[in-house]
């Protein structure tokens, strides 16, 4: 019984704060809320401008943006299979990651003279100043890699 008054007090909970997000507009039925608008104006004007003071015009400007953003969101989601949705997420994961994370270009240096047969156009090798932001993001990826595998417990049948 208490589990049931917890669960009923925490969905009701749930849905005063959906009820409290405004919605400001719809795109094809899907909700644009207030707080999605100041999250965009807070990039865009770096917090200076809430959406409430906005002129109509400028208002009508924020919610076709979100409107265009939510449109190729689920567009995209209903149109992508799972592999497809699986790579993407994975990239984008990669990508988040790899901005913490620090590559020298001694270390890129390195790696570069111990692979310089992988860097050949032509016939020639490619000076290390052409190939030093590739090489330094390959090296993050690897870095990335490397902390997930030392984590992973695989277990062969």
């Amino acid at each position: 019984m208490k589990k049931l008054v917890t669960t009923a007090l925490l969905t009701g909970l749930l849905g005063i704060g959906a009820l409290n997000a405004k919605i400001i507009a719809t795109v094809n039925g899907y909700p644009i809320t207030e707080k999605e608008a100041n999250q965009l104006l807070k990039v865009l004007t770096k917090g200076k401008v809430k959406y409430s003071q906005l002129s109509p015009k400028d208002k009508r400007q924020v919610v076709q943006r979100l409107a265009v953003d939510k449109l190729v969101i689920k567009t995209a989601y209903k149109s992508l299979s799972k592999k497809e949705k699986d790579f993407i997420i994975a990239n984008a994961w990669m990508a988040k990651k790899i901005r913490n994370i620090k590559v020298s270009d001694a270390e890129a240096k390195k790696a570069y003279n111990k692979n310089k047969a992988l860097f050949k156009k032509n016939g020639k090798i490619v000076p290390f100043k052409k190939v030093k932001n590739l090489i330094k993001i390959q090296l993050k990826q690897k870095k990335v890699v490397d902390r997930l595998m030392k984590k992973a417990k695989i277990k062969m049948k």
